[in-house]
């Protein structure tokens, strides 16, 4: 079964579980260009003192996150190679993806959807 989870939980995830971290520099994180973009965003809506949590979202909405990293995983070969190798481990144990963010937005979550619509 694939699962989420951040690495600050590493030691909280069973033993027996894969664990994969997707931070960078992993086939799997957005571009070097998509995280600046939204961190160039992020920093901007930080500076009218928005909560971390709006700012990031704003960030997220504004760098048209969600479109550009699923065009970026979807385009290379290597990650969708790594996708398919994920989804067969997944079939006999529980896989965590394991990013920085604690929560959403976080780039592992568009991912377990798009190894979900890869399975269809």
């Amino acid at each position: 079964m694939l699962k989420e989870s951040y690495i600050a939980n590493w030691r909280k995830i069973p033993n027996d579980a894969i664990k994969i971290r997707v931070a960078r520099p992993h086939i799997l994180s957005p571009s070097q260009k998509l995280l600046s973009d939204y961190k160039k965003y992020e920093k901007q809506y930080l500076k009218c003192n928005m909560t971390n949590q709006s700012a990031r979202m704003l960030a997220w909405n504004n760098s048209n996150y969600v479109i550009r990293y699923k065009n970026e995983i979807m385009s290379n070969p290597k990650a969708i190679e790594e996708i398919k190798r994920i989804q067969k481990i997944a079939k006999e144990k529980d896989v965590y993806l394991l990013c920085y963010e604690k929560d959403y937005p976080c780039h592992r979550f568009i991912l377990l959807e798009i190894i979900d619509d890869c399975r269809k």
